[in-house]
């Protein structure tokens, strides 16, 4: 039992190595790609994030692990949300079927999540409008006022 039970955590760390490395990987491809199509030099990047060109250098070629607070700079500096420093440019890039699509393709379990996500959005979009009809019968009510 004792035996078993450590082949699954030597197989679960196995996981979540190369969830980590994937995910690095991707986060670098992401700083250079971006990099590039905004047309910035590394030294451009480096100066923005508040770091040396060598470190930044390094750190985009893989070669040392970036901390939080780095991340957070580069993508300042980037002039980009963190968030998009970690989207695959393959599901960035789809249209809004295609990703339905891949929703679809869900368990049930991340479905009911993304379900609940967007009916969260789509409410707080439908109060945001009601309140903005609101404000502007307010200030039309306003300026009727004044006129008198």
């Amino acid at each position: 039992m004792l035996f078993a039970v450590n082949e699954y955590l030597t197989y679960v760390c196995c996981l979540i190595l190369q969830t980590m490395e994937a995910t690095q990987a991707l986060l670098l491809a992401n700083v250079k790609r971006i990099r590039k199509e905004k047309g910035m030099s590394q030294q451009n990047v480096a100066d923005g994030a508040d770091m040396l060109v060598p470190t930044y250098s390094r750190l985009e070629r893989g070669g040392s692990n970036p901390s939080l607070a780095s991340i957070v700079r580069i993508a300042h500096a980037l002039d980009v949300p963190v968030v998009e420093l970690f989207q695959s440019s393959d599901i960035k890039d789809r249209s809004v079927a295609q990703k339905l699509e891949m929703i679809n393709e869900m368990s049930e379990v991340n479905k009911s999540v993304v379900t609940i996500l967007l009916d969260s959005f789509i409410e707080k979009d439908r109060l945001e409008k009601s309140q903005e009809v609101q404000m502007k019968k307010r200030l039309e009510e306003l300026d009727e006022a004044r006129k008198k």
